[in-house]
């Protein structure tokens, strides 16, 4: 890709920005968190959001969930804009993401369940975008607010692997970090491969 591409963290007005008229047309209702909580999160610094720009010009944004003491960064809503998308700028995005989320030892990914998706289709798309970019599937699944989630890790180049169940146990200790226990009881629930409980 001969284009290059810079990014930069978003402040409060970007943001804003983005979820208005970006996020809520390439999320569903159900996946999408409230902007308070989101905005909430990166003022209080366990959360940021990268954008990357052709110039001036938004071509893709990434929030992350990174809170202090955490070994992983957490990929929360990753989508590139419609204008640059079958390029393959997705891929180089995901390539590029662990030198900018320096010191985390793998990057974990929450994909929507294609048999519970509004949008089927377009969950299968997105595990299959993962697949090929080298994440690997847990087996462990998520129920987040109201929507259903396949728990992926994308191992960080030198920081060798992060087995399944280690992968999901930092993914649990980044919300216990993020969110009250009230919140954790209430829109947080983790499931083994078999479908039993984990947390």
């Amino acid at each position: 890709m001969s284009k290059v591409y810079s990014w930069r963290k978003l402040n409060e007005k970007e943001l804003t920005r983005v979820y208005l008229d970006e996020m809520r047309r390439d999320f569903p209702p159900t996946e999408l968190k409230p902007l308070s909580m989101i905005l909430n999160s990166e003022a209080d610094g366990t959360a940021h959001t990268w954008g990357v720009f052709d110039g001036e010009t938004l071509a893709a944004y990434l929030l992350m969930v990174r809170p202090a003491g955490s070994r992983v960064s957490q990929l929360d809503y990753f989508a590139v804009l419609p204008e640059y998308r079958s390029a393959g700028l997705g891929a180089q995005l995901l390539a590029d993401l662990p030198q900018h989320e320096r010191g985390a030892q793998a990057i974990l990914i929450e994909a929507e369940c294609p048999d519970k998706a509004e949008d089927e289709a377009m969950a299968a798309r997105r595990l299959g975008f993962y697949s090929r970019c080298g994440a690997r599937d847990t087996g462990f699944t998520e129920h987040l607010f109201d929507a259903w989630f396949r728990i992926l890790v994308l191992d960080c180049p030198g920081a060798g692997t992060f087995a399944d169940r280690q992968a999901v146990d930092a993914l649990v200790d980044c919300y216990r970090r993020t969110i009250s226990e009230t919140e954790w009881q209430k829109y947080v629930q983790f499931y083994c491969p078999d479908g039993t409980k984990y947390c």
